[in-house]
């Protein structure tokens, strides 16, 4: 398997722990061993713009954002907005469910 990338955007109002948290629980239950954290500190809309960041907290799976429902519509900021959905419930970080789902999807786990 090749090295898995996670990639965190953040901002100072919307710090990284929490996100941080979740993607280590379901790196630690997948049994993932060879990855890497890239945590991306955003300063401006321009910056969200520049890295197509719909709202913070983002996280990437190997450049592919770990909520199946995504759609980029085009409209980038840096404000701590994004709220995923998940089975009914909503969080303001990406749940580790999601985030092992998105494993499967990519064929990290099978």
């Amino acid at each position: 398997m090749a090295k898995v990338k996670i990639t965190i955007y953040y901002t100072p109002e919307c710090p990284k722990d929490p996100v941080v948290s979740s993607v280590s629980e379901a790196l630690k239950e997948a049994g993932i061993d060879d990855y890497e954290i890239e945590d991306i500190l955003l300063a401006n809309d321009e910056e969200a713009c520049r890295h197509k960041v719909l709202g913070i907290p983002t996280v990437r799976v190997n450049g592919v954002d770990v909520d199946p429902t995504f759609k980029d519509i085009g409209k980038y900021t840096s404000a701590c907005s994004r709220v995923y959905k998940w089975e009914g419930k909503y969080y303001s970080v990406p749940p580790k469910e999601m985030i092992l789902d998105a494993f499967k999807r990519l064929g990290i786990l099978k």
